[in-house]
């Protein structure tokens, strides 16, 4: 897996004891995380810090693990459909859909919304739901929230798939920002 520039120096020491816990017991449970909180939180740190550890192979076996950012996936997956070439076409959404492994959403629910966004989300959850495969999932929105953007059916699905963990803390980057005065 790659892990973006950003995140490389990511660790299992960033992860809380209790989360590193639900992540521990996640190839058994089959269980995801729902990781939630405010802009800047450090949700998708958290994420990498998961991903690294498990595609380590130190937690899960040697789990295969993939990680997108939501937005930056639909795109891709629109991008196949509008391919001329007929390999490409809808192959992201239909390798994904066949994904097996520990699959990561970042920013859930921070996407421009359509018809066609929706249901694209609802056949990857509800795949991964049917297959008992876990998902891990980050987004600014409260579970409720979330259900308002992209509908009761796939929040329904994504609530009993997954364990539920709340970032809370101070925006890390504006903490990080260094004022310059002239």
């Amino acid at each position: 897996m790659i892990i973006p520039e950003r995140y490389k120096d990511v660790k299992q020491s960033d992860i809380p004891k209790k989360l590193l816990e639900y992540v521990s017991k996640m190839r058994d449970t089959r269980r995801g995380l729902y990781i939630h909180g405010s802009v800047g939180s450090g949700k998708t740190h958290l994420m990498y810090a998961i991903a690294k550890i498990i595609d380590d192979k130190v937690t899960l076996g040697g789990l295969l693990v993939r990680a997108y950012n939501c937005a930056e996936l639909l795109q891709d997956i629109r991008n196949d459909f509008h391919s001329v070439d007929s390999y490409s076409r809808k192959h992201t959404l239909e390798s994904l859909l066949e994904f097996k492994g520990l699959l990561m959403l970042d920013d859930i629910g921070s996407e421009k919304l359509s018809d066609w966004v929706l249901e694209t989300f609802y056949s990857i959850v509800n795949r991964r739901y049917e297959d008992c495969l876990p998902t891990v999932f980050t987004s600014n929105l409260e579970l409720s929230e979330l259900a308002e953007r992209i509908g009761d059916r796939t929040v329904s699905r994504v609530v009993e798939s997954c364990d539920v963990f709340e970032v809370s803390g101070e925006d890390r980057r504006l903490k990080k920002h260094n004022k310059i005065k002239a």
